[in-house]
């Protein structure tokens, strides 16, 4: 595997089985970073690590997170994976070669996973770039936590450098560079009555997040717009 692994992420796993069958089948696509978000059953789990079999080595080194905000933090390129129908302005693949372009670009890519029951929720999806769906026949969309994770770091195994210069020679701001950026943001607007009407708030500030993590900002860009909202917000009032 490339330089630039890709972390997995599982959000609120519900069994611990899949956790050890994710770890066996990224370890056949030398795949070794693997976090873990709230699992059901806590964490660590001696049945996920006897599920794991010859991954037992990356169960060993998952890193368990509380929250999702917290597991990305430190990511440049934050990928969800979810077959359900979305309506929101979030660009959304289902041709691996096409995000290939994207990640290989990128140093710190995590590929986020959600709960079997019930998939990643729009609160989760503000905290990624772009949404991967896995192309299934329309009768039986549903995959298997493992499987899914399968398909994917088979994607990933196969991943080849191009010659893009998107952005490589510059310092990419993290997600929670962002997210500390986003949360006055929010405030801000928020205590200027933008949110109208307050029943579209939620989709309002999903709205907003998406256009943010379109642009795969830098470091300098973000302080650009720190300057920005900060000079604004001192405006004498009209």
């Amino acid at each position: 595997m490339k330089k630039n692994n890709p972390t997995i992420v599982l959000v609120r796993p519900q069994l611990p089985e899949n956790i050890g069958m994710t770890a066996r089948v990224m370890d056949n696509f030398g795949l070794s970073k693997l976090y873990i978000v709230n699992p059901r059953d806590g964490w660590p789990s001696k049945i996920a690590e006897n599920s794991a079999k010859q991954g037992k080595n990356i169960i060993k080194k998952v890193k368990y997170f509380t929250s999702l905000k917290e597991a990305v933090a430190k990511f440049n390129l934050v990928i969800a994976t979810t077959n359900r129908k979305r309506f929101l302005t979030k660009k959304t693949y289902n041709n691996f070669s096409d995000l290939n372009k994207k990640i290989i670009n990128f140093k710190n890519t995590a590929i986020v996973f959600g709960p079997e029951n019930s998939g990643l929720s729009n609160q989760d999806l503000r905290l990624t770039n772009y949404i991967f769906t896995i192309k299934t026949d329309n009768l039986n969309k549903s995959l298997n936590l493992s499987h899914a994770v399968s398909v994917i770091s088979y994607e990933l195994f196969n991943l080849t450098k191009d010659n893009s210069n998107f952005k490589e020679n510059y310092e990419l701001a993290n997600k929670l560079e962002i997210s500390n950026f986003m949360n006055v943001l929010i405030k801000d607007l928020d205590s200027k009555s933008f949110f109208n009407p307050k029943e579209k708030k939620e989709s309002m500030i999903d709205n907003i997040y998406s256009i943010y993590n379109k642009m795969h900002l830098t470091k300098k860009e973000l302080r650009m717009l720190w300057g920005m909202h900060k000079k604004l917000k001192n405006l004498p009032k009209l």
